[in-house]
Order: structure tokens, then sequence, then C-alpha cells
């Protein structure tokens, strides 16, 4: 699990950054919108590292902290994007067209990621408790 988990951030964490670097390309938001991202990326990329090619103790930990950093952030986006269409009563404003395609389906992506965020976390979460070697039992000190 703990290998799949960190292939996943890997991907994932890869993903995220090309991303936020094409979706505010040209229009830079105020800091504490983008630099969160990157501080996602950040933990996602040390996490996978440390599992996949520095294998220490602390690997599945970082892995386990950055995923769950991620699904908050992409969990706080969501219900915001949710909150914005429900205020309006529907998913766009008519008097801007270019809304009327990219809120519902930048919504639906954002529940999609916040969707893979979930399993990365929980494949990370089992992975620490299986990497004791018996399931409920704590590894020795």
């Amino acid at each position: 699990m703990k290998q799949f988990s960190a292939w996943l951030a890997l991907g994932f964490g890869t993903f995220l950054a090309v991303a936020e670097v094409i979706r505010n390309g040209g229009v830079i938001q105020w800091w504490p919108f983008w630099v969160v991202d990157y501080v996602a990326v950040a933990l996602l990329q040390w996490g996978a590292f440390s599992v996949l090619w520095t294998p220490n103790d602390r690997g599945v930990g970082i892995l386990t902290a950055g995923w769950g950093f991620t699904a908050a952030m992409f969990y706080m986006s969501l219900f915001g994007h949710i909150n914005e269409i429900a205020k309006t009563g529907v998913p766009f404003s008519l008097s801007n067209i270019q809304s009327a395609t990219d809120e519902p389906m930048l919504t639906i992506i954002i529940a999609t990621l916040f969707v893979v965020t979930l399993v990365g976390l929980a494949t990370s979460l089992l992975a620490d408790r299986t990497q004791s070697g018996s399931a409920g039992v704590p590894p020795a000190l």
C-alpha cells in the first residue's frame, strides 16, 4: 500500500504543480491562494521520495502528512466552489459566458481530485498500520 500511495503522490504532486502554473498563467492571485498549492506539492514529493528512494522510519508519516494537507486543501476548494454555485442558485452568471462553462466543470474536476487525495490518504494510513508486520500489534522499540 505504501508503494502505491507514494507513486500516486509523485504523480499527483507533479500534476498539481504543472496544473497550478497553467491555471494561474498570466494572472497571479494573492500569494496565500497559490503558495498553499506548492506546500502540498512539496509535502507529497518529499513523502514520495522518502518512501521510494530514501526509505526511513519517517517516510510514511511524511507521506501521510502530505496527503492529509492536500486533502484538506481540496476539501476547502471544493466546498468553496459549491458555495458559490449555491449562492447564485445556478452554476453560472448570465453576464459572464466564460463562467457558464468553467465553474461547473472546475467544480467536477476539483471533486474528482479531492477523491484522489482521499484515496492517497487512506492508502498511506493503511501502509503505516501494516508496516509493523502483523495487524494490530505495534512494533517493538
